[in-house]
């Protein structure tokens, strides 16, 4: 298709119905009236030789066309955005950007709560889109995901090569126990650490974790009875058994009370953790991206 017979602005229209799937919601959201932008749609209709969407129970659902072309422009137009935001200023305060983010359940529920109150009041039409996290390199990570920021998690001060990255919170590890456990009451030994039960959360599965790799320097194993994937579904398993569990204090500290459980310190040195926010250098210089990475500064540090 030739593009200089081509309406790019067609595509934002489409972009917002694909988005969300209203002609009135879509319309609303570009500041047109649903008559314009119904003609706007029309022309594309016509242009791409598809409907592209079909009511279907009160909602415009995607035909196999649109569903590919989405595709394209879900990529296409945060490149545009970023070129075109080099030459103007970024207004926060009436901005739609969408920040997309990748984070795990912890590095989320550090991370947002205290971001979205900010963003409600300084930013009102901008969007957090948050995805799973990956264990692919955080480089990858940022250039195959079309990603403007990954929320990791890591153990030292050594810089990611080849990314930009800003540490914003640090924090100890806490062991939590059922405050009914038969042999742990007000301390904790490593003779007794060495011989109960313990749970081990790993998000990607991973045979070790940080108190492993301490144990294992200190020619120690411990027993993992249970491992899952979740930091904050991991107290749940801890209330009414004999399991062990060491995790971030910040979450230790939350849930203890409700669950009726003790936290105590780990018989061993749990070197602190680091949570960082990682971007890509090629996304450095964006006024959108550097205005994201000064209110983490403001709200954080």
């Amino acid at each position: 298709m030739d593009l200089k017979q081509f309406d790019l602005n067609l595509l934002l229209l489409f972009d917002k119905l694909y988005q969300y799937r209203s002609v009135s919601k879509a319309a609303e959201s570009l500041y047109l009236s649903q008559s314009a932008f119904s003609h706007g749609l029309a022309r594309l209709r016509k242009r791409l030789d598809d409907p592209l969407f079909i009511r279907v129970n009160n909602q415009m659902q995607a035909t196999e066309r649109a569903e590919q072309l989405a595709q394209y422009v879900k990529q296409a137009l945060p490149l545009l955005e970023l070129g075109l935001g080099q030459a103007s200023g970024f207004d926060a305060s009436h901005s739609e950007k969408t920040f997309r983010i990748a984070a795990t359940d912890y590095t989320e529920f550090c991370f947002l709560p205290k971001l979205t109150r900010h963003f409600a009041k300084q930013a009102p039409y901008i969007q957090i889109e948050i995805l799973p996290a990956s264990p692919l390199p955080i480089k990858e990570q940022l250039e195959q995901r079309n990603l403007d920021f990954v929320l990791g998690f890591q153990h030292d001060e050594h810089p990611q090569a080849g990314v930009e990255q800003l540490a914003w919170f640090s924090d100890s590890y806490s062991t939590l126990v059922c405050k009914a456990h038969p042999r742990i009451k007000n301390a904790l030994s490593l003779e007794q650490f060495l011989q109960e039960q313990h749970i081990r959360i790993a998000p990607w599965g991973e045979s070790q974790g940080i108190v492993d790799q301490v144990l294992a320097n200190l020619g120690h194993t411990r027993h993992v009875a249970c491992q899952q994937t979740s930091v904050l579904v991991a107290p749940h398993l801890v209330a009414g058994s004999e399991y062990l569990l060491t995790l971030p204090t910040q979450v230790a500290k939350q849930v203890q009370q409700g669950q009726k459980l003790t936290r105590l310190p780990p018989p061993i040195t749990v070197p602190d953790y680091l949570l960082q926010l990682y971007w890509h250098p090629l996304k450095a210089s964006n006024q959108a991206n550097r205005w994201f990475v000064e209110q983490v500064k403001a709200l954080f540090l």
